[in-house]
């Protein structure tokens, strides 16, 4: 995890999108199945959901999807990668890594050889658990074990345990307990200053005030709002001028038939992120995986543009489409600057282009399975 960030309000907001993003992934993995699977391979890597019971021990690595997780008295020969509502690991070892990504995560009793890396709403490494080092991002963020280094963020960071090295900490509050023990440096990108408790020990405590508020001037906003729309617009004329049937078929989508556009963008929105954790745990599905996310991406930076295009061409469907899209993509990319609202109405575009695409997809395939009935029969004898 990079340490040599500057301490800014841009951050902040950085960091907690992208541990909104793990919360997201986590939460969107209740929508997965009842029905349980699990299996080794020839690896000895275990790939299990939330309905498996708990393994006696793995030779490899463990791979696990679901809703909540309870690991207790297992040896993991290797990493543990797990995605879910609710993780628990208590009196366990791991010869490797650990990668969580949930709402909830404790982890009590247990050694670990690697890192942890964890995001999630709230977030322990409990006393008498050890790790190699420690990097968590949550909205609270506890280190009462034991570590060579860590890399903590979120609103409220608290160390009362043991550090023997440097700890990089980004939050709103941090609190020193009692028991913690760090030999290195803290370096404390912080709202406010720390609360120390008496006995804590600290080899050095450097302080960083950021503030809370966003100090972006007005010309700031403005000024982001102008870039926003151009480069919008820019693109939105390339897609029209590239893709011109795309926009009018879209822009006909939208006004005659447009509850199975939002619908399929809707729910395509919530399955494409445990689509792809399905993929990645199947180990056989790492390329589809890396397609789909692809796909995502490439969807999500034109969705802007593609949205206000079709949506331009559709209330001037007589005018001049390049002047129709111009406008459409300055007016989006505009709104999609906003404060506040901005990262909204950028959703709304996504899912109206993913709602789109899954569309075009659906009719191409229903008039392939359509063509071979329609294909004249070979003469008979």
């Amino acid at each position: 995890m990079p340490c040599n960030l500057e301490p800014s309000t841009k951050r902040h907001k950085a960091q907690a999108r992208i541990a909104l993003l793990f919360v997201l992934i986590a939460l969107a993995l209740t929508v997965l199945p009842t029905a349980s699977f699990a299996g080794t391979d020839t690896a000895g890597n275990v790939l299990a959901t939330d309905n498996d019971s708990n393994p006696s021990g793995v030779e490899g690595d463990l791979y696990w999807a679901g809703q909540s997780l309870e690991l207790d008295d297992v040896s993991i020969d290797r990493d543990i990668i797990a995605a879910g509502d609710t993780l628990s690991i208590r009196d366990c070892t791991v010869g490797g890594a650990v990668r969580l990504a949930a709402r909830t995560i404790d982890i009590a009793k247990t050694t670990v050889d690697g890192s942890v890396t964890v995001a999630g709403q709230h977030v322990v490494l409990n006393s008498d658990s050890a790790a190699n080092c420690f990097y968590a991002m949550g909205e609270t963020v506890a280190l009462r074990g034991s570590t060579k280094s860590a890399a903590l963020a979120g609103d409220t960071v608290t160390i009362d345990g043991t550090v023997e090295g440097d700890v990089e900490v980004w939050a709103d509050k941090l609190i020193l307990g009692k028991n913690a023990r760090i030999t290195g440096t803290v370096n404390a990108h912080v709202s406010e200053d720390p609360e120390r408790a008496a006995g804590a020990e600290v080899g050095a405590l450097k302080i960083d005030r950021t503030e809370n508020e966003d100090t972006s001037t007005v010309n700031d906003v403005i000024g982001g709002i102008v870039a926003a729309a151009l480069s919008t617009c820019f693109v939105a004329l390339l897609l029209e001028l590239v893709f011109p049937r795309a926009t009018v078929s879209a822009a006909g989508m939208l006004h005659q038939c447009p509850m199975p556009l939002w619908v399929s963008g809707l729910l395509g929105t919530i399955a494409v992120v445990p689509a792809v954790l399905l993929l990645i745990i199947s180990i056989a599905g790492l390329s589809l995986a890396g397609a789909l996310m692809c796909g995502v991406i490439g969807i999500a930076l034109v969705s802007s543009a593609f949205a206000g295009c079709a949506i331009a061409r559709m209330v001037g469907h007589s005018q001049n489409r390049y002047a129709m899209a111009a406008a459409g993509g300055v007016i989006a990319g505009a709104l999609t600057a906003i404060p506040l609202v901005g990262d909204f109405i950028s959703g709304v575009a996504f899912v109206f282009t993913l709602g789109y695409v899954i569309q075009i997809i659906w009719r191409n395939a229903h008039l392939k399975s359509q063509q071979p009935a329609n294909t004249p029969e070979l003469p008979t004898a």
